[in-house]
Parts: structure tokens; sequence; C-alpha cells
């Protein structure tokens, strides 16, 4: 009876209301801990996967008025350290749709320490360059158009064999770099390395280098950096000089008339004996098609006849003069005649008298221009 009343009692009830509300209290509790934890878990597990780091190599930009300046002393390729989100890293690796440069805008001809900028980069990433800092020498610019020479060591011919003018794919090259060293210039060569006992023609790409007088290799660029040099390489037999005859090649234009000079005088021509003993001048074709003012010309020269096996040089350089063609004396004769004619009927013997007088001096001009057409072969009419 005691015991029925207890449990029907309120303090019973309260006691197990208290009971099960601490109960409640530290399963919650519980459940959040667990949550945390598994939350913490994640997140760090999530940092491993998305963050990633690499290292580039990518050219290095300049900013700078390259019509006005050179700059030297600075690396071609510089290193980029990329840290951030997987996602962003692997795209900035995929596109290198950024650039790392140097700002010279503001900087005066000089030595000058600058450090280097990323731009492209999304601001989430992290990016460290290697060189941060670069060291550059700025100068002004100047260029300047040299001829090629292409060196080699003869002692490498084979016995019994000789060569001919080395020459190159490039006549001339253009040269660029800071004045003083552009100043300082000497020459532009093609060193070209012949193979031991060397017994015919040889040719090969090579860098080309721009010295100055003691040798010294200048710090400038070549444009184009590479040509392909060639030594002309025959059997030894006889050789001949004889003068060169400048001759036009193809239709020149109407009323202009051409003239040709050359520094080169005489060529020395290889062959047989009795190819040589033909020969006593070498015609040089001289191409007139087209040319309508002063122009120079660089004209190769090549073995045509049977027996000849090599001319040195190889090219000689051509000046080729235009002028118009003036009206002849005997043209503008006849033209006054024509005038002197229709000016008046009263005249008539006085015209008479000059047109005698004109055929004369049209027949002693017309014998003084053909001695002297005669004697300048380096001249064409059209």
């Amino acid at each position: 009876m005691k015991v029925r009343q207890a449990f029907n009692s309120k303090l019973f009830y309260r006691l197990i209301s208290l009971f099960f509300a601490l109960l409640l209290s530290f399963y919650v509790t519980s459940e959040k801990g667990n949550t945390t934890r598994s939350g913490n878990s994640g997140t760090f597990g999530s940092s491993l996967v998305s963050n990633k780091t690499i290292t580039l190599e990518t050219d290095l930009k300049l900013n700078v008025n390259s019509d006005k300046y050179f700059v030297s002393g600075y690396p071609d390729v510089v290193k980029v350290k990329i840290s951030g989100p997987s996602a962003l890293v692997v795209a900035a690796k995929n596109t290198q749709n950024f650039e790392i440069y140097a700002d010279l805008n503001d900087l005066k001809p000089g030595v000058h320490t600058v450090r280097l900028k990323d731009s492209g980069l999304s601001s989430e990433l992290t990016v460290k360059i290697i060189p941060e800092k670069i060291t550059v020498q700025i100068s002004k610019k100047k260029t300047k158009k040299t001829a090629v020479q292409v060196r080699y060591d003869s002692n490498r011919i084979a016995s019994g064999y000789a060569a001919g003018e080395a020459y190159s794919s490039q006549a001339y090259v253009t040269v660029t770099g800071a004045a003083k060293d552009i100043n300082n210039l000497d020459k532009v060569v093609a060193n070209l390395n012949l193979p031991r006992n060397a017994s015919e023609t040889y040719a090969k790409n090579v860098a080309l280098q721009a010295l100055d007088e003691s040798g010294k290799v200048l710090n400038v660029v070549i444009s184009p950096a590479n040509v392909t040099a060639t030594v002309p390489i025959y059997t030894a037999s006889a050789s001949k000089k004889v003068p060169i005859n400048l001759v036009a090649r193809g239709e020149g234009v109407s009323n202009m008339k051409y003239s040709f000079s050359s520094d080169t005088k005489t060529v020395t021509v290889h062959g047989t004996k009795e190819a040589l003993s033909k020969l006593n001048r070498l015609d040089v074709p001289v191409s007139i098609t087209g040319v309508t003012a002063d122009t120079v010309e660089n004209v190769r020269l090549s073995p045509s006849q049977s027996g000849i096996t090599a001319i040195s040089p190889t090219t000689v350089t051509v000046n080729v003069s235009v002028s118009q063609k003036e009206t002849s004396t005997a043209q503008k004769q006849t033209q006054a005649s024509s005038q002197a004619e229709t000016s008046s009927a009263s005249s008539t013997k006085e015209t008479v008298a000059t047109d005698d007088s004109s055929s004369e001096a049209t027949s002693s001009s017309s014998t003084s221009s053909q001695l002297s057409s005669s004697s300048s072969s380096d001249e064409v009419e059209n």
C-alpha cells in the first residue's frame, strides 16, 4: 500500500522527469561532439586534397621602349612557384595565360636592379618568382647592316684539292645592340668547321658571331642568327685571271639607259688548261628587267663552260645606273626643221640652207654616236 502511494506521489514523477531530462541532455551533448569531430576531420581531409604547389619555367618579358633602348644582362627564362587551390594551380599550369615581367619603362640608361612582377594569376594563389630581382644594363640602341665573312681552316682540305671563295646564304645581316658595342663592331663571322681531308664542296648551318677588332664576341642580336656557310672545293688544276664583261640580261624599261660598274675588275677562273686557253674574258649577266632606278646587284658567278670548275670570287657587286634616254640629235634637228618650214613661206631658202647644214651635223653626230657606242660596252639603251 505504501509502495503504491510512493509511485503515485508527485515527488516520484519529478525524479523520473529529472532522470530523463539528464539522459536526454547527455545524448544531445554526445551527438554534438561527434558531429564536431566528424566535421573537423572532413575539413582536414578536404584541405589535403584541394591545395597544390608547382614550379614552372616561363619566359621573362621586359616592359621597355625597345625602339629606343637595348637591354642586356637579364635571364631569358625564370622560375615561378605557384601554390593554392588545386583547380586554380592546374589551370595556371595548363593554360600558361600569365606572364612574369620586369617594368623598365621609367628607367634611364645605366645599371638597374628591379623586382620581377607577375600578371594574369588569380589573387587566391600564392606566387614566388625565382629570382625575385634581376640586374640589367639599359643602353641606347643602335642597328647596323654588316657583311658576313665565312672562316675555315684551309689545312683541312685534302691534298690535290683547292677551295674557292667561301660564301653564306645571307650576304648581309642586321646587328642590333648597345650603341657602344655597335660602334666597336668589326665584323660578323660564320665559323665553318671543315671535316679532315675535305675533297668536295662543304656546306653547313652555323651560328653567327659579332666580333670587335680584338676578336672579342660582342653581346648583340644578329638577324638572322644562323646562315648556311659554303666552301666550294674542287680538284686543283690550272687557273687564270681574266677581266669581267658586264652585260645586260632581260628587258629593260622603254626609253631608259642602263650603265654598269663594279669594283671587281678581274676574277680567277679554275679549270683545265684547254678550257682556260679559250677563255679571254668572263661575261657577267646583269638583270635589268623592271629596273627603273639606280640599284646594286650581287651577281653570283657560276661555271657555265665545259672544263671550268670554279670561279673566284663567287659573287661580284654591280652598280646599275639608270637614266632617261635623251632625244637624239637627228630627232631634235628634224623637229627644228619642221618648225622652220611652217613658220614662214618667205624663209624657204634659209630653211633649205638650215636643212643642209642640219644634215651635215646629223651625219657628223651619228658617226660620233656610233664611235661612242662601240667603245662603251657597259651601257645599254632601250
